[in-house]
């Protein structure tokens, strides 16, 4: 069995001009195409020449993405600064119940990057998909830094530098951790499942063999933990399993 996690959300963020601040010209920031747009999208633009969006009569900072994946998200739910005139909202032609209304309703569910993996291996393919003793091993440092907050700068990924200059576990040591704290740690996954609240567009839970972790939990401890550039990004993600 393999695992994959996927996600739905916020993918590329970038800041807008306000006054301060410039877009960069390149893709890093922007894409042109060569067709020319035309359509809603030029009359979008066209009502639009010339408005300014403000706050407390001052030019706002504001973020555009290449793809919402069917939601938007305040600046404070994707790692930002909490801001007024960022709000949370339904980005698609009808309501959202589960995966399958996400990808017929959402307005961008063409591109590319709406539902996908986020980093690879290239022994594997180049894809993102993690065997079943690596979603075991993330559920151990979930369990272990939970049960002991100073074990956590040791539950870094294991083919990297530790970024606090100390020993990283490996996965033999964090089960030997929690068994000596009295825990049971996994040997391996047989069956994941993931909670959603499609009103908001958040992935709330992951249940590991009958184990519940909180969903956002398991994403923060995902990323500190996934081996190479494999994380998860938006609120909303989903996993698969083959």
């Amino acid at each position: 069995m393999s695992t994959k996690c996927l996600q739905v959300g916020q993918l590329k963020i970038r800041l807008l001009l306000n006054g301060t601040k410039s877009i960069c010209p390149s893709q890093k920031c922007q894409v042109v195409k060569k067709e020319i747009n035309d359509g809603n999208w030029q009359t979008a633009v066209t009502a639009t020449s010339g408005v300014v969006l403000t706050n407390g009569g001052k030019p706002v900072t504001a973020w555009f993405s290449s793809t919402h994946g069917g939601y938007a998200y305040t600046s404070g739910d994707i790692g930002w600064s909490n801001t007024a005139w960022t709000k949370r909202l339904t980005d698609a032609i009808g309501g959202i119940n589960g995966f399958s209304d996400l990808f017929n309703n959402a307005y961008d569910k063409s591109s590319p990057t709406f539902y996908c993996d986020w980093g690879s291996r290239s022994q594997y393919n180049k894809t993102a998909w993690l065997k079943p003793d690596e979603i075991a091993d993330i559920a151990n440092v979930i369990l272990l830094a939970k049960a002991d907050g100073s074990t956590q700068r040791h539950l870094a990924q294991p083919d990297k530098p530790n970024p606090d200059g100390v020993d990283t576990w490996d996965a033999s040591k964090v089960k030997n951790e929690l068994t000596s704290r009295g825990i049971t740690p996994f040997d391996s996954v047989s069956n994941i499942s993931i909670g959603v609240d499609f009103g908001s567009g958040k992935t709330t839970s992951v249940s590991i063999d009958g184990r519940s972790f909180d969903g956002q939990d398991f994403k923060s401890y995902f990323n500190l933990r996934a081996p190479s550039n494999i994380q998860i990004v938006g609120p909303l993600f989903n996993i698969e399993k083959r």
